[in-house]
Parts: C-alpha cells; structure tokens; sequence
C-alpha cells in the first residue's frame, strides 16, 4: 500500500525515496508570512506568468528574473522560496538544473486528473486552494486511461484529498520508477485565485 507524509521536518524528504511512499508534503514555519504576502499581491490584481531554466544554486538567475516592479517584501518572499526550494531538490535528487515556473492563476491550469510525465514535481501553493491528489492506492485506472471520459477516477469523492497552502509538496512523477505509474493529481477544481510554484528537476541523460 502506498503512503504520504506530512511532515515539518525538510529531513523527511529522503522518505522520498521508499518504495511505498508517493508524496512527502513539508509544512514550513514562513507558511503564514507567504500566505499574507501572496494575498495582497492577488488582491491587486497584478499578474505573474515566469518561468525559466537555471542550474540550482544560481541565487542570481533568480534575482534577475523576478521583476522589481512587483512589492519589494514579496519579491525577497519569491527569491528566497525559490532559491531554498532548488537547493533542497538539488541535495535530495542530486540534479544540477531546475524548471521554474511561478503564476497567479484564476481558474484551474489543470482541471483533469493526470499524472506528471518526469521523475518528481515540488509543488507550493503561497496562498489559494492547493493541489488536489488521489492516492494511488484509491484511482480507478480504468477510469483514469480512458481519455474519452470526463468521470472522477475514484469510488468516491471523499477519497480526494488536498494539500495545504504553504506546503513543500514532492509528488513522484511517471518516470520516478518502474513500478509507480506516478501521482495522480489536479488544480483545485473550486475557483481559487492562488500564487503557484512548481520546481521540476532536470537531469542530463533525459
């Protein structure tokens, strides 16, 4: 049977790597102040679609892409998230490169239950509705492979679950292993205005 963790401890990341274990979810202790930031720079509107390449430790690739326009505290906020957010995936997956990509979303990027074609995902919601999951144990895969169908791949809707905003969420992806065919998950299917990031790791022999 497969599991999750919750945690508040970044050591519980490793867990990662245990053949049972689908997602490690970290709460973090700035969780609120991210919070209370990300809320104000939604509440006005602005908008933020960035997305990049860097290798993992570029503190300054960072800098240079997060526009200075935006409030000065959510700027340091969103280069301080990144930049730790890449190192931690660098230390536990060993990658030299990350995929960034940070947005304001008013409605569901991915409203359909999919799972993510690439090794793992590191998923934050700063503030919003988080990202829903079902655990792998609990998808109707019939359901699920049948892309002509719009039905939940689920018995029942109370099995979906849904992650925290402030959380470090790592979702094993597709290609994580053999014989995990990957998180099944989606944006949250309420509308939600939420600042997002994803950090994807990039490993040269892909």
């Amino acid at each position: 049977m497969m599991k999750a963790i919750f945690s508040d401890q970044l050591s519980e990341f490793s867990k990662i790597y245990s053949n049972d274990i689908e997602l490690v979810s970290i709460k973090r202790p700035d969780a609120e102040s991210c919070n209370s930031l990300s809320k104000k720079f939604i509440a006005s509107k602005q908008e933020l679609k960035l997305q990049w390449t860097q290798n993992t430790e570029d503190s300054k690739h960072i800098v240079n892409a997060i526009p200075e326009t935006i409030q000065p505290d959510l700027r340091s906020m969103l280069i301080e998230q990144i930049s730790e957010s890449s190192t931690t995936l660098h230390e536990l997956v060993g990658c030299k490169k990350v995929a960034v990509r940070i947005a304001t979303l008013r409605s569901a990027m991915c409203p359909r239950f999919h799972v993510d074609q690439i090794p793992c995902r590191l998923l934050i919601t700063f503030c919003g509705k988080a990202t829903e999951w079902i655990p792998n144990d609990s998808v109707d895969w019939d359901i699920f492979s049948d892309s002509s169908s719009n039905d939940i791949p689920v018995e029942k809707e109370e099995m979906i679950q849904k992650l925290k905003p402030g959380e470090w969420a790592l979702l094993k992806g597709g290609k994580w292993q053999n014989n995990f065919r990957g998180v099944v998950h989606r944006s949250p299917h309420d509308k939600s205005e939420r600042l997002f990031l994803s950090i994807d790791p990039i490993f040269e022999d892909l």
